[in-house]
């Protein structure tokens, strides 16, 4: 072999050495980044898996804490994965203020507690459309009653949907979502979207130990606002989904302050509220009113807020519909209209007298 060939092949295997360790290099970096992804991808998961902030499979198997980041979502998936187990057999529908509203404080029955936060009667009418779609057939129905539902305002149309659309599609969305796992490190963090409460471990409302102080007073009266009486009619549809249903209806308590500054201050106790809840008394098989000022709600350690309050008192309100106690508020099926309004109107003034406001009184 001559010097000539021995430097030819020299030079070829000095190229062929760097395009093998590119290639080796290239081989790992792939191996390293997909190794780095898939960690990533594992704890994202992972970790929404265990929190499950949106109800998919268990719930927060951590803290037992669950908070409502969408309820609409949230309680969809619920339903839907416990409906059969469970056998539900009385539904319960409100705002936020019935969130604490614990269904298993109705002995006599398998509930299930749709409130949702904003709800109005509008958006429960195409829930209770859509369950009765997908076969469920309540014997019960609790109604919270809202004044806000007839006070009126401009509000969104809300088009007939399928409650199954609601759901989470598939543990892809559940778990291996950014989104999803922001909402899994505020739960870790403790950072729910409500001060007052959260959901435990059986998705039913709960208390935080440290219970905001809420703090009431009287201001300057607002301007008077109009009611719409035609929303009676709404809640009166809700029947006709569920035709051979029970239905209770009740107005959530409120603070004794907030009556009188956002209701009769405004003009909307006697010339709506009053007016509009004895008339859907008429419609339901029974209607409470829980929002006339009593004992209950003029003590401030009940609620955060003057509108949320406490599982305790929602526990006692269980017990009356269920007609194991009588402790507040007011059955109105059981009176005549102008009964249940001088008997509301003389607690409003009763507490007025209480606290040196009886300037406030208009009769």
């Amino acid at each position: 072999m001559n010097i000539k060939t021995i430097a030819k092949d020299f030079f070829k295997v000095k190229k062929i050495e760097p395009s093998l360790s590119k290639k080796k290099n290239q081989k790992f970096n792939f191996v390293l980044y997909s190794s780095i992804i898939s960690l990533l991808v594992a704890t994202v998961g992972g970790i929404n898996w265990l929190v499950d902030p949106l109800w998919y499979s268990h719930g927060n198997i951590l803290t037992g804490r669950n908070f409502a980041f969408n309820e609409r979502i949230s309680k969809t998936n619920l339903f839907f994965r416990t409906k059969d187990k469970n056998n539900y057999n009385c539904l319960i529908l409100g705002s936020s203020r019935v969130i604490t509203l614990r269904a298993s404080q109705f002995t006599k029955d398998r509930c299930f507690n749709y409130s949702i936060k904003g709800g109005e009667i509008k958006e429960f009418i195409q829930y209770s459309r859509s369950l009765q779609e997908h076969g469920f057939k309540p014997q019960k129905v609790y109604i919270g009653v809202d004044g806000l539902n007839f006070v009126v305002k401009e509000r969104q149309p809300i088009e007939p949907f399928d409650i199954k659309s609601l759901r989470t599609k598939s543990p892809l969305h559940a778990y291996l979502s950014i989104d999803i796992l922001t909402f899994s490190l505020m739960t870790l963090l403790g950072i729910s979207p409500d001060p007052g409460n959260y959901y435990d471990r059986n998705f039913e409302g709960a208390d935080f130990a440290e219970y905001p102080v809420y703090q009431p007073g009287f201001y300057k009266p607002q301007e008077p606002q109009q009611c719409d009486l035609k929303i009676v009619d709404l809640f009166t549809d809700l029947r006709t989904f569920f035709p051979n249903a029970e239905f209770i209806g009740f107005i959530p308590p409120r603070s004794a302050w907030s009556i009188v500054n956002d209701t009769y201050g405004r003009k909307l106790t006697k010339e709506c509220e009053l007016p509009v809840f004895y008339q859907l008394a008429q419609k339901y098989d029974v209607m409470y009113d829980f929002s006339i000022p009593s004992a209950v709600t003029k003590d401030v350690k009940n609620t955060f807020d003057g509108s949320h309050y406490s599982v305790k008192v929602n526990d006692e309100m269980a017990k009356i519909m269920e007609g194991s106690s009588n402790s507040f508020g007011i059955r109105i099926d059981q009176y005549s209209y102008a009964e249940y309004r001088q008997i509301y109107l003389d607690a409003i003034k009763q507490f007025l007298k209480e606290n040196n406001q009886m300037q406030r009184w208009h009769g």
